[in-house]
């Protein structure tokens, strides 16, 4: 008999299951304002090899780490223009940063840096209320990225326990993407914050020469 995932509310109201979830070493679904992520326990290696399993990368890079303000220096070496991006979180920024030295490798993958993301209240609060961190990666569908609770439940109820329903995701596209281990603050991607948006935020930040038109 096949056994669906188990679907619960973006509320406050699922943070215990969630936590219970995340602590059997279970990945799950969570909803983001950006899209749809596999969302791990970060202390658990068994639990981010699972992650890592369903992601299937096809090149090797850092997963991303969900975090907040006042949690982001447990896990991350943090510049002061970094300081004063993760003062402005929730915001759909993705922040690369240095990975402190006690991650689990499986989080780095040889390199350096991770991703820091925290796109909106729910998740704001969901790391605000757990005792470990979160990893994360972005639910697909072959180049798709996956933007709505249906589709994460047509394509993946029968390989994770529990997706939790956030509707369809507001922007329906990665954050934008800023380089924090570089001179200066970098805009490598572009998503649903602009330049002129950071520009208040960071003065200098910069754009690379791949995105200036």
């Amino acid at each position: 008999m096949t056994t669906w995932a188990r679907s619960l509310p973006a509320t406050a109201q699922s943070f215990s299951a969630i936590q219970t979830t995340l602590e059997q070493e279970n990945v799950i679904i969570l909803p983001m304002a950006t899209v749809y992520s596999f969302v791990a326990n970060g202390t658990s290696s068994k639990a981010i090899a699972r992650l890592r399993g369903l992601k299937n990368f096809s090149t090797e890079q850092p997963l991303c780490i969900l975090t907040r303000g006042d949690r982001a220096a447990e896990v991350a070496d943090l510049s002061q223009d970094a300081k004063t991006m993760l003062a402005h979180f929730p915001y759909p920024v993705t922040m690369i940063v240095h990975g402190k030295p006690h991650l689990d490798p499986q989080i780095m993958q040889g390199f350096d840096c991770v991703y820091l993301a925290c796109p909106d209240r729910f998740i704001y609060d969901l790391v605000g209320a757990l005792p470990f961190f979160l990893v994360a990666a972005t639910v697909k569908v072959g180049t798709e990225l996956i933007v709505s609770f249906e589709d994460a439940q047509k394509y993946y109820r029968e390989q994770v326990p529990l997706i939790i329903d956030g509707g369809r995701c507001r922007y329906g596209q990665r954050g934008t993407l800023v380089d924090f281990t570089l001179e200066f603050p970098t805009i490598m991607n572009f998503g649903p914050v602009s330049v002129d948006d950071l520009r208040p935020i960071l003065p200098h930040i910069i754009l690379p020469s791949h995105l200036m038109k």
